[in-house]
């Protein structure tokens, strides 16, 4: 043992000699420190007996845990020796007021320890070739991350009384207008939805309804309002058509005239204001296949490392294609990556829009507008989300009905299908498919027309 090892076994002997001598001091302690905290083997035998008997409010004085330790045949070499309450009385003694000091450097250690075991377990993993390094990278970075947020480190609970005063603050600042939801770019939408940081917002729509230039106009917003990088996982379609889609949602140029290259002076002018405006927009692409949730994990903590250490807002399009969602056990890998997303938008501290598909079922109904159980795989979905968001446009299914001859209104309904923390309901939006966009306004209608004027702009 060397020197250092010696001064953290004493640290643990002082912080056992205060607990077995007071009969509060259990209390100081416990939300820091757990028994497989402390190094050695005997101390941690002592403070499981302490903590069980504090647990069934009885005392945990030397006499308790001795006799408990009997009972449980722990009294003994390879546990705890009988004399060894008599060694612990010869360290130093330390003051009840700085118990709980000395309890997190029993802590502090146990992380330092732990992390050392995580690495050599990765080092390992990786030195057997078997596995991919990118699997263990993640691994091994999320058991470290996770050992500060395990037991002992928080201090999670408060009374009804000591949580008003922040309760009436929100009030207020909410009645100034001042709260911590994320805006979307779309108030109607906003003022139903309330979307916080670390929700899961799940937008569902049939193939054409628009759900990825909705999220993309959402994201779009946020990285120019909200302080923080955007980061939007492109697994359906290359990044240089998600820059197009961008570009003409935000300079008002049909989306036909950029692929075709075929802009008009005015055009030109507005994708020259576009690029001098939005260059340095707060907004990173990802274009990947099937994508794993490690590898989202791995690609977030570079970005947010490299563009200033805050992310605003994630978005995944779309689910249904996301790697290891082959074979028989689909359905729950989607759950477990529901599931993880979650701890993600929680982990980075922003919401996290994530695309889905819905199923064919929706179309062979009289009335196509989605319903919850539409959503391809629905019931883990369903459970995870903290909002669902569905997609419906009348005037697609009319000009799929009528071959194309239906006029198109402009009309798209965004239906709030689920909202965990407030009111569910339709909002309705002008879709504007030549620019890939939503706007806030509605189309101005006129007979002849096949593709509707808009009253406003949006971009």
């Amino acid at each position: 043992m060397n020197n250092e090892q010696r001064r953290y076994i004493q640290v643990e002997q002082s912080v056992l000699n205060q607990l077995l001598g007071r009969g509060t001091a259990f209390d100081v302690v416990s939300d820091i420190i757990a028994a497989e905290d402390f190094e050695a083997v005997r101390h941690q035998v002592m403070y499981q007996a302490i903590s069980d008997l504090a647990m069934a409010n009885k005392p945990y004085d030397e006499v308790m845990v001795t006799d408990l330790l009997e009972e449980r045949n722990q009294l003994n070499d390879q546990c705890c020796p009988a004399n060894y309450f008599a060694m612990m009385s010869l360290v130093p003694n330390i003051s009840f007021s700085s118990l709980r000091s000395h309890a997190q450097l029993v802590k502090r250690r146990s992380i330092r320890r732990q992390s050392i075991a995580q690495f050599k377990f990765g080092i390992q993993k990786l030195e057997d070739g078997d596995n991919q390094t990118i699997d263990v990278n993640n691994e091994v970075m999320s058991a470290i991350a996770n050992l500060e947020v395990g037991n002992g480190t928080n201090n999670n609970h408060a009374r009804v009384g000591t949580l008003m005063g922040g309760m009436i603050e929100r009030i207020a600042a909410a009645k100034d207008g001042l709260n911590n939801f994320t805006s979307t770019g779309f108030p109607e939408f906003d003022n139903l939805a309330m979307i916080d940081a670390g929700n899961l917002v799940v937008v569902a729509a049939r193939p054409s309804m628009g759900k990825t230039a909705l999220v993309m106009n959402c994201m779009s917003y946020i990285a120019k309002y909200k302080e923080g990088e955007a980061v939007f996982f492109s697994i359906e379609m290359p990044s240089d058509q998600v820059m197009d889609r961008l570009a003409s949602a935000k300079a008002s140029i049909h989306l036909t005239s950029i692929r075709k290259g075929q802009l008009n002076t005015d055009e030109w002018a507005r994708m020259q204001r576009f690029i001098s405006d939005e260059e340095n927009m707060r907004l990173s692409i990802v274009e990947t296949k099937e994508i794993t949730i490690a590898e989202i994990r791995t690609q977030l903590n570079r970005i947010k490392r490299e563009t200033g250490g805050k992310l605003s807002a994630i978005g995944i399009d779309y689910l249904q294609i996301m790697g290891g969602l082959h074979g028989q056990y689909k359905i729950d890998n989607i759950s477990t990556i529901t599931r993880t997303l979650k701890t993600l938008g929680h982990e980075f501290n922003c919401p996290i829009f994530l695309l889905s598909q819905l199923s064919r079922e929706v179309e062979k109904r009289p009335n196509k507008r989605p319903i919850m159980s539409d959503l391809r795989d629905s019931g883990t979905i369903e459970q995870d989300a903290d909002l669902i968001v569905m997609i419906y446009r009348n005037d697609y299914y009319e000009q799929k009905e009528k071959g194309g001859s239906a006029k198109l209104d402009g009309m798209a309904e965004v239906i709030l299908t689920k909202n965990r923390n407030g009111p569910t309901g339709t909002v309705r939006l002008a879709f504007e498919g030549q620019y890939a966009r939503f706007t806030n306004y509605m189309p101005v209608a006129r007979d002849l027309d096949v593709i509707p004027d808009y009253a406003f702009s949006c971009s």
